[in-house]
Order: C-alpha cells, then sequence, then structure tokens
C-alpha cells in the first residue's frame, strides 16, 4: 500500500510541475488569466499535501506573473507570503530566499520609479 502512495504523490507532483510550467508560459505570453488560474490550481493542491517549500516556490512565481501583469500589490503579498514560509522553516541561506530578496528589490525599485 506505501507504494501505491507514493506513486499517487509522485503522479500529483508532476500535475503540479505541468500547471506551473503551463503556468509561466502562459504568463510569458501575456495569457494571464490562464496563468493565474494555473497557479492557483497548483497551490491549492501543494497546500493540501502540506509541502511548504513548493507552496513557497509557486508563491513566488504568483508573484513574478503579478509582476509581469503589472498588479505589484498583489506581487509584493505573494512574495511577502513566500518569504515568510522560507525564514519560518529554511531560513535564510538558501537559494529560494536570495531570489525572493532579488524580486523584492526589484518589485519595489520599480514601484519607486513608476510613482
Amino acid at each position: 500500500m506505501p507504494h501505491k502512495q507514493k506513486k499517487c504523490l509522485r503522479s500529483i507532483l508532476k500535475d503540479i510541475g505541468f500547471l506551473n510550467r503551463t503556468a509561466m508560459a502562459a504568463g510569458n505570453a501575456g495569457r494571464f488569466d490562464t496563468a493565474f488560474r494555473n497557479l492557483n490550481q497548483a497551490l491549492d493542491i501543494t497546500r493540501r499535501l502540506d509541502k511548504k517549500c513548493l507552496v513557497a516556490k509557486l508563491l513566488n512565481n504568483l508573484g513574478n506573473i503579478y509582476t509581469m501583469s503589472g498588479e505589484w500589490d498583489k506581487a509584493l503579498l505573494a512574495y511577502e507570503q513566500s518569504l515568510s514560509i522560507v525564514t519560518e522553516h529554511y531560513g535564510t541561506d538558501n537559494i529560494l530566499y536570495k531570489t525572493l530578496q532579488k524580486n523584492l528589490v526589484y518589485l519595489l525599485t520599480r514601484d519607486i520609479a513608476a510613482a
């Protein structure tokens, strides 16, 4: 039975990866409705699995899509939620923390320049 559960989990994680990749491709193509739908679906599944690192990565990607679509307040919220998960569970000495720092600096300097 545990092997069957692992296979099922592996399949679910593949689905999450597919949703994430298609969301990012849609965002890069300017199809933000599809991007948001797929990322939010991936986030819902991942939260139910309680995979905190994956939730943080998806929130970072959601922040990226919000940034691309010009929704800076929502991008900031997604990045902050991701950063909170990362610092609480994984600390600050990791690539995701550094990526989030760069994304926040970009967002905040872009926001200031636009003001």
